[in-house]
């Protein structure tokens, strides 16, 4: 993976961990549970790509944290689809999450892409 490549996905994981974190802050006391895991399985997105980016050893280990990487960016928007049919958020921020999510998920796949080439 090259530099720019891993500088636009971890960008943008970044952008999108700071965004939910801020907006989260406004959720029902009784979605306190789900907050909690949402920003949890957040911060583990960010945890995947440094593992990522920093084992430089093997090819499998680096495969395996970017496969890692997008299980839990499905479960991110899971999430993301259980909080606009819940009406906790609204359509057009749900829209603007799975925007994100999709931009980044296409990143990870050009990354697992030219992780497999290289091997």
């Amino acid at each position: 993976m090259e530099k720019n490549d891993s500088f636009k996905i971890m960008k943008n994981t970044k952008e999108l961990v700071s965004d939910v974190v801020e907006f989260s802050r406004n959720f029902p006391k009784s979605e306190s549970a789900l907050k909690k895991n949402l920003q949890a399985e957040l911060f583990n997105l960010v945890r995947l790509l440094n593992s990522y980016i920093v084992n430089r050893d093997s090819s499998r280990i680096r495969e395996k944290h970017i496969k890692d990487f997008i299980v839990s960016l499905s479960m991110v928007d899971y999430y993301f689809e259980y909080l606009y049919l819940n009406k906790i958020i609204s359509f057009k921020k749900y829209k603007d999450l799975v925007g994100d999510v999709i931009t980044i998920r296409k990143l990870a796949y050009g990354v697992l892409k030219n992780e497999k080439e290289l091997c």
